[in-house]
Formats: C-alpha cells, sequence, structure tokens
C-alpha cells in the first residue's frame, strides 16, 4: 500500500485531522503605576493631587508675579494701603523688636523684627544690613509660622497690631522652581487618571 493510501485509512479511520494551532494572544497590556486600578481609587488620588496642588497655588501665583515690586515708602511717609499679599514689594525703615532665630537644619540665622511704627514684620536673612527691605508680602494663611515671634514681642511689650503682615526679604518671583515642577507632575497624574476613569464610557459609547 502507497504511503498516500495509509494516510487516508488513519483518516477515515477516526483520527483527527491536524488541527492549526490558535492565533496567539496579544501580549497584555500593563497599566501604568501612576494609575489606579479602581475606579473609587482613581478618584481619591485625583482628590489628593487636586488638594496638594491648591496648597502650592500661591507660590505658583508669585513664581509668576511681576518682578517689578511695590514701593511702600519709608520713615513718615508709608504707602501700606498699596500693599499686595503675595506680590513682590519694597519699604524702607528701621526694625524695632528684633528676634535672632535660626532657619533649617543647617541652621541659617535670620533676624525678624516690626518695621517701627507699623504693622509689617519683616524676616530677613543674616544679623544686620541697610534698612532697605524687599520681598514677598506674604499670604496671611503663611502668618501662623511666625506665631512665636509674635509671642515673644507681646512678651516684651510689644505686641503686634491686628492685621500684621510678614515681608520675606530676599524671596522674589521666578525663583523657586519647585512648585511648578510639583505641580506639573501633579497635572499629569491627575490627567492619566482622569483618563482611566473616561475611558471605559467612550468605550461602551463606541459600542452602541
Amino acid at each position: 500500500m502507497s504511503e498516500d493510501g495509509r494516510t487516508e485509512d488513519r483518516f477515515f479511520a477516526g483520527s483527527d485531522p491536524v488541527r492549526a494551532d490558535p492565533a496567539p494572544r496579544p501580549p497584555r497590556r500593563r497599566d501604568s503605576p501612576f494609575l489606579a486600578r479602581s475606579p473609587v481609587f482613581a478618584v481619591l488620588t485625583i482628590g489628593i493631587a487636586g488638594w496638594v496642588l491648591a496648597t502650592l497655588w500661591p507660590d505658583l501665583a508669585y513664581f509668576a508675579s511681576p518682578r517689578a515690586p511695590i514701593d511702600l515708602g519709608g520713615p513718615g511717609a508709608y504707602r501700606l494701603a498699596e500693599a499686595r499679599e503675595n506680590r513682590l514689594v519694597q519699604v524702607r525703615g528701621e526694625l524695632a523688636g528684633v528676634v535672632q532665630v535660626a532657619e533649617g537644619r543647617a541652621g541659617a540665622p535670620r533676624t525678624v523684627g516690626r518695621l517701627s511704627g507699623t504693622n509689617l514684620l519683616v524676616d530677613r536673612p543674616g544679623r544686620g544690613g541697610p534698612p532697605l527691605y524687599e520681598g514677598r508680602l506674604l499670604p496671611r494663611a503663611a502668618r501662623d509660622a511666625y506665631g512665636e515671634v509674635a509671642g515673644i514681642l507681646a512678651q516684651r511689650g510689644e505686641p503686634l497690631p491686628p492685621g500684621w503682615q510678614v515681608l520675606r526679604d530676599g524671596e522674589r518671583p521666578g525663583q523657586r522652581w519647585w512648585p511648578v515642577l510639583g505641580a506639573a507632575l501633579l497635572l499629569a497624574l491627575i490627567a492619566l487618571n482622569l483618563r482611566a476613569l473616561l475611558r471605559p464610557l467612550f468605550l461602551a459609547a463606541r459600542e452602541r
């Protein structure tokens, strides 16, 4: 019997024909490590990132604020009514009720004192310098960090008047980049998780 005959006998005797291998499955798509796997966690991630972004907003606004300082004048001719929070300002005068403080782990010395005749507290680097101050007029929310200094001044009989403000001498717009970089990362995180939430809705709409 020929080889073709034996092959034909095996086929008709009930042998299964050779089946073609199934098509290989496409590789499983890996989700980004920044994406939450659950919609609940995605919403939570978006909420937390949005909250942190809101806390960075004052720093972002100051980074992009005008570089020209607002001149608040000097002794006998102060123009504090023109002061704007979170803006670069300039003022002249002597400090009274000076408190020496240290900043950071390195203990960099700073001088904090009240500008005589005003409700302005000046925080400047070092132990001295000319009576000219140019820097950021901090938002009122940042005033709590100076509560201890305000308490020391009150104990010395020099309490700060209501509505006192803080000028951070030497801090100028466009210098601190970390809030900008942090905001960019947070926006990317929000966009990725928002896309993960909306993608199933778009897919469902296309299948209809």
